[in-house]
């Protein structure tokens, strides 16, 4: 087989490597005394003409946080502290550089140590393009621990694929896949569905509001947003959601809105669940004729509060939502 050094001199391929490559070779004998190849004198930034090779002036240029105790070169040689794993240099002209060093220590006839040859390779752009990486890691961290709800990641066709903070919502499985719409009072399922739909062909941010069923039965109001995660081509490779519990918020907005209850919501609530004047009467302890002259009222009632939750209560408990977005008062089915 034909060999390599029969066509080049070893020096010169050595020389090839460290231009090419941006490397340089060192060597240490048992006394502490260093040989420095062209290329690790480069890689220090020094010149090779003023400068004389030894452990005390490498040490100089090593980070001053990266260094190790103070030792004599010639007793921790062959313990493999002497310039091992990854460390900061700072050359003559201030510039800070990433090098990482291995090395491998060779024996005399007897067996014993007799020098360490080492390698060292400018990793100073390795080093820096994973900043980026921890720094958004650190962000998303953060997301995930004040993020009131769970955070998704959805498909274009409705599934969600990941949940970024479940460690400590064992509920969230609940969401997987299409699981969310299952969890829909099949009354609002078309309808979120096309919402999704929606925004997936516009690109627009998703943002409704609708209830979920509970592990005990019962329903909640989320809020659920989501935005497009794009390509560089500006097409859509995932969607980013937040489906935050917004039960309380929501009744609490409501009982503060009771007082706003109007006469047409009263009529248009009864209407809905085809309830007679007397039946509602019998259902909340209000007369008939009461009821008849709140029907009649234009605007807002003019009553205590106590008998106006009664009033809600017993229509909401029957299936009705008293609403008043955009300040226009108004009713649906739950």
């Amino acid at each position: 087989m034909l060999q390599l050094e029969k066509y080049f001199d070893p020096s010169d391929i050595l020389r090839f490597l460290e231009e090419k490559i941006g490397t340089g070779v060192w060597r240490c004998d048992a006394e502490g005394r260093m040989q420095w190849s062209r290329g690790f004198y480069g890689l220090l930034g020094l010149d090779p003409h003023s400068v004389a090779p030894s452990y005390a002036e490498l040490e100089r240029r090593i980070h001053p946080e990266d260094r190790g105790p103070p030792r004599d070169p010639r007793e921790s040689v062959f313990d493999r502290f002497l310039l091992e794993g990854e460390f900061r240099i700072t050359r003559p002209n201030r510039a800070l550089r990433w090098i990482r060093v291995q090395s491998e220590t060779f024996l005399n006839a007897a067996g014993e140590p007799e020098c360490v040859l080492g390698i060292a390779v400018d990793v100073t752009e390795q080093r820096r393009s994973p900043q980026p990486l921890r720094i958004e890691a650190g962000r998303y961290a953060a997301l995930t621990q004040v993020a009131g709800g769970f955070l998704w990641v959805g498909s274009r066709d409705g599934r969600i694929t990941a949940l970024l903070n479940a460690e400590n919502k064992p509920d969230a499985q609940r969401f997987f896949g299409k699981g969310w719409v299952d969890l829909l009072p099949e009354e609002e399922r078309e309808a979120a569905l096309q919402s999704w739909a929606t925004a997936a062909e516009t690109g627009q941010p998703y943002d409704v509001e609708h209830r979920l069923r509970q592990s005990d039965g019962s329903y909640r109001w989320y809020h659920c947003r989501a935005v497009p995660v794009t390509e560089a081509d500006g097409s859509i490779r995932e969607w980013l959601g937040i489906s935050t519990d917004v039960h309380q918020e929501r009744f609490s907005i409501q009982h503060a809105a009771t007082s706003r209850l109007t006469g047409a919501q009263l009529r248009a609530a009864r209407g809905m669940l085809n309830w007679s004047v007397k039946q509602l009467a019998a259902r909340t302890g209000i007369s008939a004729a009461v009821i008849r002259r709140l029907e009649e009222e234009n605007g807002l009632l003019r009553l205590p509060d106590e008998t106006l939750t009664v009033l809600r209560d017993a229509l909401s408990s029957a299936g009705i939502e008293f609403t008043f977005g955009a300040g226009k008062p108004g009713v649906r089915p739950r």
